[in-house]
């Protein structure tokens, strides 16, 4: 169940990333479409948490949030579905809490992957603050609704789905099993999945 909620992380955060790039490079697309795209992203993606939240990783580090986060990023996602027209009042809002919340929350995982020894905790520290002032941002919205607003969702949206891909790639390990051994014995070799 790790190595899918792994892969489910790594697919969502590419995503957030495609959309940020779509944003960025076509800042006056359809206000309704990206509702409907970024939408189906997040249900996709709240999903993904969920799941990953209830499988097990060593560290547990990149999940360990998920499950509200998750039950929060799948409302937001069918709510964008279902009432396009009523989000777009507060669009950036919405994506900037969702990017905050995001960041605050893996500034903790920063923290907790001190705690366990790895080298590039401060990486994820660093991506987290960066994400925290992107929402703060947003929600603040000091570019009055403009193209340069989509823009700057876009580039939200990239910041974040880069830091969740490098926090899943570097945060989600699992113990390998070798043959016939006892999976509860000390000495099994974890690797990366």
């Amino acid at each position: 169940m790790i190595r899918k909620a792994k892969i489910g992380y790594i697919v969502c955060s590419v995503l957030f990333c495609l959309v940020g790039v779509l944003l960025a490079v076509f800042p006056d697309m359809s206000a309704l479409t990206l509702c409907y795209l970024l939408g189906a992203v997040l249900v996709l993606c709240g999903l993904t948490k969920i799941v990953g939240y209830f499988s097990h990783d060593l560290y547990n580090l990149a999940f360990q949030f998920d499950l509200a986060l998750g039950i929060f990023v799948s409302a937001v996602g069918i709510i964008m579905l279902v009432y396009p027209k009523k989000v777009l009042t507060f669009l950036a809002v919405l994506i900037g809490l969702f990017v905050l919340i995001d960041g605050v929350f893996k500034c903790q995982t920063s923290l907790d992957a001190k705690r366990f020894g790895l080298p590039n905790w401060w990486l994820i520290l660093l991506g987290s603050l960066l994400c925290a002032a992107l929402g703060i941002l947003l929600i603040l919205d000091p570019f009055g609704g403009s193209n340069v607003l989509m823009i700057f969702i876009g580039v939200s949206l990239i910041v974040d789905g880069a830091q969740n891909l490098f926090n899943a790639l570097y945060t989600v390990k699992i113990i390998k099993r070798a043959g016939g051994r006892n999976p509860k014995n000390e000495n099994n070799d974890f690797r990366e999945v």
